[in-house]
This record gives C-alpha cells, structure tokens and sequence, in this order.
C-alpha cells in the first residue's frame, strides 16, 4: 500500500517511534504459534512506569481504520455497534476484526472491545475487565494506534498461525527500517477475537511482582 508522506507527517512518524522506543521486531522461529498466542498478543513490549488519564484525540482528524473495509463490512461493523450482537462480525477475517479493534481502542468503546475479546472461560466481567484494561494496557495500545495509523501493510502471517489461532501483523516502512506488531486472534463462537486478556494478566502480574 503505497501513500504520500508530507515532511510533517515523516517528523510525527519519527516522534512516535523515539516515543514508544520500539525496535525492528525479529520473529522468534522457536516459539510454536500455540505458545505465542498464549504467552501474549503483542510481539513487542514495553514497561508503562507511569499511569495517567487516557489521552485525548483530535477528533477532528477524519482518520479511521475503518477505511480499508469494503461497505458491507463498515455496515455489518455500525450494526454490531449498535446492538452489541457479535454475529454480526463472524464473516470478518482476522485482520478485519484487527481494524476494528483499533477503531475501537481510538472511540475509547471498551463495552465492545470486551465483547471482541476472547475469553475461554478466563475474562473477568466487563466492569472489571474494563478497569484493569485502562489501567494496564490502554497507554500502550493508543501509542500502538498513533504510530501503525500510517501502516503500509496489514497480512495474516501463514507461518505462525493455524487453522484456530490467527496471528495478524501490523506494519510500517520508514526508509530502511520495518516496524510489526503482532495480535493473536483465536476462534470462539464461530468469529474470530482478539487474544487480549492474556496480555492484561502478562502486564498484571508483572505490575504486582514491583
């Protein structure tokens, strides 16, 4: 996907990765997908030291991640917002509901982002689920969101995921370097959702250790 970077946009590019500190990702071959999409949904972390409010976007700003869906699908995904029926999204591959995800994460939508969520009789209620994911990973994804907004690709990689866990990629070209972010996505329900939760219990866990 090819796209017009004006001088500005190349310097907001720039910031974002000194900001989040993010190195070119290298896959780790050893790793079995399983294990991957267990251990975490993200192939690069960082440490959050700080918690503060979530932030404010400019809202005025008409980017969304909607705009690579075909107009059946914005549809489908504007019905499941308004009746919290996931059925609507079970024809979605893995890197649509990926989208929809960070759109989700940019309207600060949390009711529906749980319902995205896969559980395996693990979630917590939504209130609760909602509370810990402000606390421990929203900073995280709305940098995520910031910098792969501008993402050159976005591809299921074959060799890692399975017929049931589907890990989708994220990715940027900025001169010489290539910047991916991993999601896990697994089958539940006849649709596929986001491994989120795993991670959140990765970043707690890691929060009660200090």
């Amino acid at each position: 996907m090819l796209k017009l970077r004006s001088l500005s946009l190349s310097a907001m590019i720039v910031s974002s990765l000194v900001l989040i500190a993010c190195s070119e990702v290298n896959t780790n071959t050893g790793e079995s997908p399983e294990s991957t999409a267990v251990s975490s949904n993200h192939s690069v972390q960082h440490e959050e030291n700080s918690k503060s409010t979530p932030p404010i976007f400019d809202r005025q700003y008409d980017f969304t991640y909607l705009e690579e869906l075909p107009k059946e699908k914005r549809a489908l995904y504007e019905e499941f917002l308004s009746s919290g029926n996931t059925n609507s999204l079970k024809d979605f591959t893995p890197e649509e509901i990926v989208l929809i995800m960070m759109n989700l994460i940019f309207e600060n939508n949390f009711d529906k982002l749980y319902a995205i969520t896969y559980n395996h009789n693990e979630l917590p209620d939504k209130d609760t689920f909602i509370a810990e994911y402000i606390d421990l990973l929203l900073n995280e994804d709305i940098q995520n969101y910031l910098m792969y907004r501008y993402y050159d690709n976005i591809a299921l990689n074959k060799d890692s995921s399975t017929e049931n866990i589907a890990i989708v990629q994220l990715e940027i070209i900025f001169g010489s370097a290539h910047y991916l972010r991993n999601y896990a996505l697994l089958k539940e329900d006849g649709m596929w959702k986001v491994d989120i939760y795993n991670y959140i219990k990765e970043k707690k866990a890691k929060s009660e250790e200090k």
